[in-house]
Parts: C-alpha cells; sequence; structure tokens
C-alpha cells in the first residue's frame, strides 16, 4: 500500500528558502544509502526490495526509498500521492480504532504510529488465528535487530497469505525437536518454515535431520539448512563426526581397548 509522503522533501535553506542537496525522510532526517539485509518496500511505489539490492532510507523512522523514487525526490519531480479526504485519516491515530493488543505490541517496541495502523488493519481479516498470530509476533519481534522492519515483513507476509502464527509444530517436526533438543528459536523456526512449504515438507525435514544425525550443534544446523533451502543452493555437507554426547547413540557398548588391561602384566612388584 501507498503511504503518505505530504511531508517529505530536501531540506530548505533556512536564509534563502532554497532546497539543499539532501534529500530527507518526512521526518527530516536525511536519507543515506543502504544495502538491504532483509525484507524492505519503497514507501512510496511499494516496489519490493530485495536482500542484496541497494536503496535509500532513514533507519530511525524504518522509512524507505527506491533508487527511482530517490532521483525524483532529488530532482524535485516526486508527486506526492492523493489524501484521503477524511479528517480523522489526519495526524495521529485515534485510540479507539486501534486493537488493545497490537497498541500494547508497538508501545513495547515503540513502532510508529503508521506501521501500527497497517499491522491493525492486516489483524482485521484474522480474527480466527488472530491470538496466535499476536503470540508469534510477539516472540518474532524478541529478538529482532530491528523490530519495526521485522513488523513489516509480517504484514506483508499476511497480506500474501504465508505468514503463520504461534502454532504448535506437527508431529514430525515435534519429534525432531525433541529428539535433537532444539532450542525454542530454532523450533520455532523449524516449525514456520515446514509450514509454509507443504508440498516439500517431507523432503525438507528429511533433509534437515540427516544433517542433525552426527551434529554438535543442531539448533545452529537447523538454522543453517533452513536458509540454505529457502536459497535453493546446494545444502551443507553431512559431517562424519560423532554423535553429541547429550543424545547420540552408544555404539558398541565396549570400553575402551586397553582400559582393563592395565593391572595385567604390568604390575612390576612380586618376585623380582
Amino acid at each position: 500500500s501507498r503511504r503518505g509522503i505530504a511531508a517529505m522533501g530536501r531540506k530548505r535553506n533556512v536564509e534563502s528558502g532554497t532546497k539543499g542537496n539532501d534529500p530527507t525522510c518526512p521526518a527530516g532526517h536525511t536519507l543515506k544509502r543502504r544495502v538491504a539485509d532483509g525484507a524492505f518496500e519503497c514507501d512510496t511505489c511499494s516496489v519490493d526490495l530485495l536482500e542484496g539490492c541497494c536503496f535509500y532510507g532513514c533507519e530511525p523512522c524504518d522509512y524507505s526509498l527506491c533508487g527511482g523514487c530517490y532521483v525524483k525526490l532529488a530532482t524535485g519531480t516526486l508527486e506526492a500521492p492523493q489524501q484521503s479526504q477524511d479528517p480523522a485519516a489526519a495526524g495521529a491515530p485515534q485510540a479507539s480504532t486501534i486493537d488493545p493488543d497490537v497498541a500494547d505490541l508497538c508501545d513495547h517496541y515503540a513502532i510508529e504510529d503508521r506501521i501500527m495502523l497497517l499491522l491493525n488493519e492486516a489483524m482485521k481479516g484474522r480474527q480466527s488465528t488472530f491470538a496466535s498470530d499476536m503470540q508469534g509476533l510477539w516472540e518474532a519481534l524478541q529478538t529482532a535487530r530491528s523490530p519495526a522492519g521485522l513488523l513489516m515483513a509480517k504484514i506483508r507476509h499476511m497480506k500474501e497469505g504465508t505468514f503463520v502464527g504461534k502454532v504448535e509444530p506437527p508431529p514430525e517436526v515435534a519429534r525432531v525437536v525433541k529428539q535433537y533438543r532444539l532450542d525454542d528459536d530454532a523450533k520455532t523456526k523449524l516449525t514456520d518454515f515446514i509450514l509454509k512449504r507443504p508440498k516439500t515438507a517431507k523432503e525438507d525435514l528429511h533433509e534437515i535431520e540427516r544433517r542433525l544425525e552426527n551434529c554438535g550443534k543442531p539448533s545452529a544446523v537447523v538454522m543453517t539448512m533452513i536458509v540454505a533451502i529457502q536459497k535453493g543452493g546446494p545444502l551443507p555437507e553431512m559431517r562424519a563426526s560423532a554423535p553429541h554426547r547429550d543424545y547420540g547413540e552408544v555404539r558398541g557398548g565396549g570400553s575402551r581397548p586397553g582400559a582393563g588391561d592395565r593391572d595385567r602384566g604390568g604390575g612390576g612388584g612380586g618376585d623380582g
């Protein structure tokens, strides 16, 4: 969805009234060239800014512009979208229109009003899964480097129909979680990953579990495998090391070679 940019523009020279050289966000912060390290969207034309591509943004305001819109802004040719005629749409959102659970989440993570409004609108159509969705958002934002950026990505997933809130893992995933003692973060990520890929879920879980059998850091391996499978590149090689002592099977059952022979024939003493 398009976002209001009426307040956006380049800094003006107070004395001369002429525009400066540095385009700014609506709050007046200079936009800086950045490389996308996650899911971003141009706040003017709504084009997706894919991971690894360059864009111009204001990190404190979570404001982003694609290269094309940045050039238009810098040259004074960027047109602001038509503003809503509804007086209530201007200014700060009315407290009565925001769901209390949405407001609580956004207040806790200092999420700005425009993102809170987007989340509130997205959650209106998710009443059947509202509680689990909100719980999933709370857990996801706890470890986020940029809660606002991650929340924007989650809102986009809701619109695309790919968002999964807090759910119990399917039986096969629960078995893997228990057997390899995955931590809560790995459990959540694996459950979310498998539920989003129903057509390949069985194969994906098989490839992941094969690499857990002989590893010492199962939770880290799960994270690595999820990223590798999503990118479609070559998967990490299988490890041939011994299983982790906490959950690996003890094979053979015998003691170490020579461990019981220390008192045999080496006592010395005796008949001198």
